[in-house]
């Protein structure tokens, strides 16, 4: 269903309905697959390119995700799914999280 513009507010009962499951799918698609592929290789580019300062894991999770301007997401959750990344797939575990350090794994 492809909705028209009306020019009136959409009534409490089609937020309920239609806009709030919209945006509570998108918000969780984002968290489950988009955001931890993003912070996890923005994490380990930084690491891998030497270019990651003094910091701690809550400060450089929170740049990361804040170049995207998204606020409202179950940070623990996007962060368990970053840690688990950042080892399958970058091959760094976390071995300190303040200050933030990192053990290279050897596969």
């Amino acid at each position: 269903m492809i909705r028209h513009e009306t020019g009136k507010d959409i009534t409490d009962e089609e937020f309920i309905k239609v806009l709030k499951p919209f945006v509570d799918n998108y918000d969780e698609y984002l968290e489950t697959y988009i955001l931890p592929e993003i912070i996890s290789y923005y994490v380990a580019n930084a690491y891998y390119r030497h270019a990651m300062y003094e910091t701690t894991w809550i400060q450089e999770f929170n740049s990361a995700r804040d170049i995207l301007n998204i606020t409202k997401i179950d940070n623990e959750k996007v962060s368990d799914e970053v840690k688990k990344l950042l080892r399958i797939k970058y091959a760094l575990e976390i071995i300190s999280d303040d200050p933030l350090d990192f053990k290279k794994i050897e596969y």
